[in-house]
């Protein structure tokens, strides 16, 4: 099993920047890896990956020694034993609005004393049985992070309660869902989000979590930063082929060359 970098960088208040993968092609995750990411995450929240693909894809990040975070659906809470058996070194827990939903995830998480996952161990997070078992146990217990999302203002109300379960290690704060839940839907910076960000922040700090939530661009990131969050996920494959691809256009256009306009079917 990995020893995580991630829950490392994050122990020492160092902040860690994760992309995102939409696109499911393990190469990306290991170009990724490659690059010197230390972590990226997959999302089987908006749409269920086959299986074999999602193992692909936690496999090429271990080959590229990255670390892989599988978000999975809100009430999907069987699936999170079968992601980390594939090699998943995290799980991310959507729409967590209540302390019995944050401890019911990391219950299926974590093995005793902190939850009751099945034990396993004969897959790739057990090193396929090679690792001695109280060994497993223990890391698996240690390295594996778990992220849970708060995004409507239930959740941010009872943060307080919701850190202190234990095994948890990032509050990660959805921006998009709370600004609609708040009224002002695109609005990822209005000053009710921020102020959202600002009190799951201080209740990280007097709890020993980490704050987390999307960078959005460099100087948001950096006020972020400033502000003490340290977990930040930041865009993904699809923007950036859309950025890279639009770039192009604006590049070559002045040449000569001619494009059919953009659309949508």
């Amino acid at each position: 099993m990995q020893t995580s970098i991630v829950k490392k960088k994050l122990a020492e208040g160092k902040p860690v920047l994760v992309p995102k993968v939409c696109y499911l092609d393990p190469n990306i995750v290991e170009m990724l890896g490659l690059l010197g990411f230390d972590s990226v995450w997959l999302c089987n929240e908006y749409r269920a990956i086959d299986p074999s693909m999602l193992e692909n894809l936690v496999r090429a990040g271990r080959a590229a020694g990255i670390e892989c975070v599988v978000r999975t659906g809100m009430n999907a809470l069987d699936d999170l034993a079968r992601f980390l058996s594939m090699g998943a070194n995290g799980i991310m827990v959507p729409h967590v609005r209540s302390v019995e939903q944050a401890r019911r995830a990391v219950e299926r998480i974590k093995y005793p004393p902190i939850g009751c996952r099945e034990l396993e161990n004969i897959y790739a997070d057990a090193d396929f049985g090679l690792m001695p078992l109280d060994e497993y146990l223990k890391a698996a217990n240690q390295q594996t992070l778990v992220v849970i999302q708060l995004e409507d203002m239930q959740a941010i109300e009872q943060a307080d309660e919701i850190a202190q379960v234990e095994g948890i290690d990032v509050l990660f704060i959805g921006p998009s869902d709370l600004a609609l839940a708040l009224g002002v839907a695109g609005q990822h910076k209005h000053p009710e989000v921020i102020r959202a960000i600002r009190s799951v922040v201080k209740v990280c700090q007097a709890r020993g979590r980490v704050c987390g939530t999307p960078a959005l661009d460099p100087n948001h990131c950096r006020f972020l930063i400033d502000e003490g969050v340290r977990y930040f996920t930041d865009g993904s494959d699809w923007r950036l082929l859309l950025q890279g691809f639009r770039q192009s256009k604006d590049c070559f256009g002045p040449l000569g060359f001619t494009f059919r306009p953009e659309r949508m079917r």
